[in-house]
C-alpha cells in the first residue's frame, strides 16, 4: 500500500473517485503517516434488556458503550501513525454526570474490500467495506479472536448476533451513520445511530 495513499482507497477500489468529498474527508488518514481525522456529533444508542444484563462485560472490555440513552455528545477521532499500517478509531461518548466513555480499537486490512476491527481484547468484527453509489455499507463475515501473532476465527455469530453499518452523505462536511446488532432469536440487540460532523482534517 502507497504511503501516499489513503488507507481506504484501497479498499473502496474503483469507487473511490466517485465517493463524495465528506467521505473522501472521513478516511483521507494515510497509511505510514501521522494523519488525524476528528468529527463530533449526536448520537442515539439502544440496547435491549438482554444487552443491559451484559453492561459490566463492555465497561470491563471497553466496546460497546452500555447505555440506552438520546443525544449522547459524541466525538470520533480516526488516526493513523507513521510507524504501522493500522487505522484507529478513538471514540468518546459524553455521559454528562457518568463521565466520558472511551472506545478504542484498530482496523487491520485483511485484503480486497475486508477488514477486521480488533478491540482491546482481542476480540475483532471481520467485514466488508463497500460504497454502493448512495451509502458506505458494512457486512458481516464473522468475528475473529487475536492472541499475540495467532489469530483464529471465533464461531460465536450465533451467541453475539450479526453487525451491519451503514453511513450515507448529507453534504461535503456531514455525514449520517447507523450500527446495529440483530439476532437470530432475540431480534434487536444494539444499536447507535447519528449524524457528524468533520471538524478536523490534518495530514501529517
Amino acid at each position: 500500500m502507497s504511503e501516499n495513499e489513503p488507507f481506504f482507497e484501497k479498499i473502496f477500489g474503483e469507487d473511490w473517485v466517485t465517493m463524495p468529498e465528506v467521505f473522501k474527508a472521513h478516511y483521507a488518514n494515510r497509511t505510514h503517516r501521522d494523519d488525524v481525522v476528528r468529527v463530533t456529533g449526536l448520537m442515539d444508542i439502544r440496547q435491549s434488556w438482554l444487552m443491559r444484563l451484559a453492561a459490566p462485560l463492555f465497561r470491563m472490555t471497553k466496546t460497546l458503550v452500555p447505555v440506552d440513552r438520546k443525544g449522547v455528545d459524541t466525538e470520533v477521532i480516526f488516526r493513523t501513525h507513521a510507524d504501522n499500517d493500522g487505522f484507529w478509531y478513538h471514540r468518546h461518548f459524553r455521559l454528562g454526570a457518568v463521565g466520558t466513555y472511551e472506545f478504542v480499537s484498530r482496523l487491520e486490512h485483511m485484503g480486497g474490500n475486508q477488514v477486521t476491527e480488533w478491540t482491546g481484547s482481542g476480540i475483532g468484527w471481520h467485514s466488508t467495506f463497500a460504497f454502493d453509489g448512495s451509502r458506505v455499507r458494512l457486512e458481516h463475515i464473522g468475528y475473529r479472536f487475536k492472541l499475540g501473532r495467532l489469530t483464529m476465527r471465533l464461531p460465536v455469530t450465533w451467541l453475539f448476533g450479526v453487525p451491519s453499518a451503514w453511513e450515507e452523505a448529507i453534504d461535503d462536511t456531514h455525514f449520517r451513520m447507523e450500527m446495529t446488532i440483530q439476532h437470530w432469536l432475540f431480534g434487536h440487540l444494539y444499536s447507535y445511530s447519528g449524524a457528524f460532523e468533520i471538524d478536523e482534517v490534518t495530514l501529517g
